[in-house]
């Protein structure tokens, strides 16, 4: 089983990621944790996005999200797509498609608490 590459990430990622960080945090719901030198955001208790800090996923200027419909029965790692946020002006972009998976977030935290 291979590891993830964690990439460094400029200091102009870092202050992009952290605006984007910042609208999310507002979200109902939202909480965020340290995780591999990114920044965790999770929907009670579920994750659906990792924000670079000091590291990112591949590629140096991405930010990652899971979409919780996708098939359950696959390997994490496997789960995680990567959005590549080109400064300021791709983070209307970047929010728009953190809250397809915040949303998709919600429906496994429901399918959770069914069983």
């Amino acid at each position: 089983m291979s590891r993830p590459k964690f990439a460094r990430v400029s200091e102009e990622m870092r202050r992009v990621s952290a605006l984007i960080g910042d609208e999310m945090l507002r979200w109902p719901e939202v909480t965020e944790r340290p995780m591999f030198g990114m920044r965790a955001f999770y929907r009670e208790g579920v994750v659906f996005a990792l924000l670079p800090d000091k590291r990112t996923m591949d590629r140096p200027n991405s930010l990652a999200y899971k979409l919780a419909n996708e098939d359950q029965s696959m390997r994490e790692g496997k789960k995680w797509r990567l959005f590549d946020v080109e400064g300021e002006a791709t983070i209307t972009d970047a929010l728009q498609v953190l809250d397809q998976a915040y949303r998709m977030a919600k429906k496994l935290q429901r399918k959770r608490t069914a069983k």
